[in-house]
């Protein structure tokens, strides 16, 4: 007779059980990883429309370009016009901000700002990371460190 080839009953539990363990583990680390990544997107999203606001109010020579911002996603896309682009929140972040929207110059800056504007973008789910956003006077658009909300 041949030898018996394969795992036993007790070694498929035990394997199934570490497998278990491990996975209980990275859930939490893989949560905050998800959170982070949305951040990232709302910020990286918010400067990219910053962005081309001011590079349509400069190129195509236009005073008072108007980023019109929404404090959540409510899931209705507004359409962008010749005058104005439209940003909301990816996923579960929130803009905790009084500004809701900025008009660029037709040379880039800021029209009626005196001092930087920041945009703090919050994580909804337990609001304790934060991406910042801020733009200058002259229209520099920059991303500050992480923080808390």
């Amino acid at each position: 007779m041949g030898e018996n080839r394969g795992f036993t009953l007790i070694e498929l539990m035990v394997t199934i059980v570490v497998l278990a363990v491990v996975a209980t583990m990275a859930a939490p680390s893989f949560n905050n990883m998800l959170a982070k990544q949305n951040l990232n997107r709302s910020a990286q999203e918010l400067i990219t429309v910053l962005n081309a606001a001011r590079s349509k109010a400069v190129i195509e020579r236009r005073q008072g370009l108007k980023v019109q911002l929404s404090s959540s996603n409510t899931g209705v896309q507004v359409a962008d016009s010749v005058m104005q682009l439209n940003w909301q929140p990816s996923g579960k972040a929130v803009l905790k901000s009084t500004v809701t929207q900025i008009k660029f110059n037709l040379n880039g800056g800021v029209v009626g700002a005196t001092t930087d504007i920041n945009f703090k973008i919050c994580d909804k789910a337990n609001g304790s990371k934060s991406k910042t956003v801020s733009i200058s006077p002259m229209g520099i658009i920059q991303q500050t460190v992480e923080g808390t909300c």
